[in-house]
Formats: structure tokens, sequence, C-alpha cells
């Protein structure tokens, strides 16, 4: 179901209208939370919007130079760290190859296994991943929402500035009594301008993660949680 969702964050919009007076947004958490509730359905803040076009602005600079040297075709280094609902924690060190997929976007590729280890893969830019309806309205200058309604579910997104710029996505589920569950979230930080330096790279992911509620009987824990950081190229 998350997958689908994915899918569909990268095809529907998160707004629909011009931009009008900039609205404020109460502050949101960017840590995982199993009561988490909604926050108001509303269009983003000038604060958040400038997080974001930082953001847009730095996919398509890394959009553009991954697909030439001396960055397609190299190795990128992770290290990761999977906790799972039943309280095991598995580091790995990862390396990659950046290179395409069959549709033609930007992908770290892993060495072939027979288990494929768990791992974001798909390279974020302005053109492919989460943010690419967000960034085509900063681009023409539309209203950003802070919310779309997918089926049964309802996706949240908030732009924060912590040690860096990043984006933080809350998946709510509706229940039989109408109201909504937060089941799930994906977390980014990012490298924009504003900490740009010579040597590292602009538009990198330095940091992912995503959690997901537990819903075993046997499970030891309330929720999974996946950590993936940038380490070196």
């Amino acid at each position: 179901m998350k997958s689908s969702l994915m899918s569909a964050l990268f095809i529907l919009s998160f707004a629909t209208s011009m931009s009008s007076c900039g609205v404020s947004n109460k502050q949101v958490s960017t840590v995982f939370k199993i009561d988490a509730q909604m926050a108001k359905e509303e269009a983003i803040g000038q604060e958040e919007r400038n997080i974001a076009t930082r953001i847009c602005y730095a996919y398509q600079s890394k959009s553009k130079n991954f697909r030439s040297l001396p960055y397609l075709g190299s190795q990128f280094n992770f290290q990761t760290t999977e906790t799972d609902c039943g309280a095991k924690v598995v580091n790995k060190s990862l390396s990659a190859v950046l290179t395409y997929d069959e549709l033609n976007n930007l992908v770290y590729s892993l060495p072939y296994s027979s288990v494929e280890p768990k791992f974001m893969k798909k390279v974020q830019t302005d053109t492919a991943g989460f943010l690419v309806q967000i960034c085509d309205k900063i681009a023409t200058n539309l209203e950003i929402k802070n919310t779309v309604t997918i089926g049964d579910t309802k996706v949240q997104i908030a732009f924060f500035r912590e040690s860096l710029d990043g984006f933080f996505l809350q998946y709510f589920a509706k229940q039989n009594d109408g109201s909504y569950k937060i089941v799930s979230a994906d977390k980014f930080s990012i490298r924009t301008q504003t900490d740009f330096k010579n040597g590292l790279i602009l538009g990198m992911d330095e940091y992912y993660s995503t959690q997901k509620i537990c819903t075993n009987a046997n499970d030891k824990i309330k929720f999974s949680n996946f950590e993936q950081v940038y380490k070196t190229r």
C-alpha cells in the first residue's frame, strides 16, 4: 500500500489554485509519534516555502550534475540501521553505483545480492521523487497545500530547518469511525545552498528515515524504524 501511495505522490498535486497571501502553519514535529495528530489542512507558510524552494533548487542542480562525470557511474557509500517490529537491529555499510533505471531515472544501484537489503535507492530530484509536484508549483508560483488525500489516506508534508533543510511526510489512514490514524512517515534532510561547502554535494540527501506502525500481536515494539545516512563518495 505504501508503495502505491509513494507513486501517487509523484503524480498528484498538493495544491490546485494560485498562491495568495502566505499562511502561517503551526509548528509540526519532525519526530515520528504513534499518537501524532493531523495538522490543520492549509497552505504552507512563507518560511516553509522558502525551505522548499531551497530544496527544489538544490535538487535541480543535483539532477543536472548527477547525469554526467564525475558523478554518474561513481560509487556512493551509506550507513543504514534497521530496527524491525521484533526489536532486531541490523546495521549495514552499503556501497552503491549511481546509474539509471529502466525509466531513465537516477538510482543508486547495489551490487547483486540474493537478499535485497532495505535501502532507498531512488535519487530524489526536482523531476523524480517525492517533491516533483511541489517543485513544479514553486517554479510556476502556485500555492502549496500541506495535505493531499489519496483514497483513504491523507498525506501531510512539513518543511523544516534543523541541522539541514528537510521535509517530513506523515501518512494517516482513515478509520471506521471516520477519524485518521498515523501509520507511517518519511523524513529527508538535504544539503542546500545554505550549507554548501567545497567538496560537498548540493542537493544530496544526507539523511533518510522511514517509520511504520507495528500491528502484529507478537510485535515487541510499537513501530519499526529505518535510517539511511550518506557517508562518502
